[in-house]
């Protein structure tokens, strides 16, 4: 009988902290927002401004679109890249309503564009195709409104493209060939800086 005694005294010691953790969850105000702006920090990293919108319906859903555009080079048409590209997302959020669209999502996500470098190399012109499934996690920042998105996703890759390169003795772009790659690889990479409204 006293080992049951301190059995259930320890039991009792140990859920104390869950339910003063589950107090605090409902006592906290959890935003529903309507919608938001966000920017993609990776795509800034590459010289190609970005800016997303996110609306938000139900407990649990909501859609994004995006686009970036990157024009870019050295002083000279010969070592330059140019890019645009525009997307959409839906995603499911994992957890309950009263979290305020927070933490886990997952997603189905499509991307298209196109793209034209010649980075110190023989050149690449054409499009790109990205489709596939996501996963993303959202932290919370200081303040009611900032949060910080972090996702990756995996399918369906899709660049078809025209080689070309610099003949330097007529100074003219010369046409290589035609490429087309496409299977299975990364589609999605987001490291986004949101702020909900």
């Amino acid at each position: 009988m006293k080992h049951l005694l301190i059995l259930l005294l320890l039991a009792a010691l140990s859920l104390a902290p869950l339910r003063a953790a589950a107090q605090d969850l409902q006592a906290e105000p959890f935003d529903q927002p309507r919608w938001s702006l966000s920017t993609n920090l990776l795509s800034w990293a590459t010289l190609a401004p970005n800016l997303g919108a996110e609306v938000y319906w139900g407990s649990r859903w909501s859609a994004t679109v995006d686009g970036s555009f990157g024009l870019w080079g050295f002083g000279t048409d010969k070592a330059a890249f140019q890019t645009w590209s525009a997307g959409g997302e839906v995603r499911y959020w994992l957890q309950a309503r009263r979290y305020g669209f927070r933490r886990t999502w997952v997603g189905l996500a499509v991307r298209g564009g196109e793209f034209d470098e010649n980075f110190f190399t023989d050149g690449r012109r054409g499009n790109a195709l990205l489709a596939g499934a996501t996963v993303g996690y959202r932290f919370i920042l200081p303040g009611r409104h900032w949060r910080v998105d972090t996702s990756l996703g995996l399918g369906y890759t899709r660049f078809d493209y025209d080689r070309y390169h610099h003949n330097t003795r007529f100074d003219v772009w010369e046409l290589d060939g035609h490429t087309l790659h496409q299977g299975f690889g990364l589609t999605h990479l987001n490291v986004a800086l949101v702020y909900l409204f």
